[in-house]
């Protein structure tokens, strides 16, 4: 078999085409290793903070080896900043006021209460499902109760058993009830 030597122009055409893939290689590379650690370190962060937290969540009460602090035993520090408007309100206040007069003078039993009732938004118009001039409020006060009977049917109960074998003999559950000031003791 014979091998002939490439020629120069061969030479140096590969060895760039080579050089160019290699440090395409090592690019990539490069990267990949980036952005693996960072996520590492995220996924770390992550977990430590979810250790933490399932700790402070889940240890017992019980297992805390912390003593009883007493409330008297915090010092409380209460910040009072000053706000500077640029100009003295007590020019544009009337003269002797008091912002705090008559904060407790309030009978809040007198106050009525107003329910603001919400409008209900259907997504499509109602106006073209109801009759033509159609008024939900027409005829609302034209009843006169006092002249309508309200009829109470007694629908009759209907059990699958004989009620009468569960009942003491001689049993009557009208005995003792009153009617127009008469007693009944008996249906018979």
């Amino acid at each position: 078999m014979k091998t002939t030597e490439p020629k120069k122009n061969q030479k140096t055409k590969f060895s760039k085409y080579q050089l160019i893939f290699l440090l395409s290689i090592l690019f990539t590379l490069h990267i990949n290793a980036k952005i693996n650690i960072d996520l590492d370190t995220l996924n770390n962060r992550l977990s430590v903070e979810k250790y933490k937290l399932e700790k402070a969540l889940f240890t017992q009460v019980e297992d805390l080896n912390t003593e009883n602090l007493k409330i008297n035993d915090f010092e409380v520090i209460e910040l009072e900043e000053e706000v500077e408007l640029g100009f003295d309100t007590s020019q544009h206040l009337p003269k002797n006021f008091n912002a705090l007069k008559g904060k407790n003078d309030i009978d809040w039993n007198t106050i009525e209460v107003i329910e603001l009732e919400e409008e209900v938004e259907l997504g499509f118009d109602t106006s073209k499902h109801l009759p033509k001039n159609f008024n939900a409020l027409k005829g609302k006060n034209d009843l006169d109760w006092s002249t309508i009977k309200l009829i109470e049917i007694e629908e009759e109960i209907e059990i699958n058993f004989d009620v009468k074998t569960h009942l003491p003999a001689n049993f009557n559950p009208y005995v003792g009830l009153v009617k127009n000031d008469v007693i009944i003791t008996s249906i018979n």
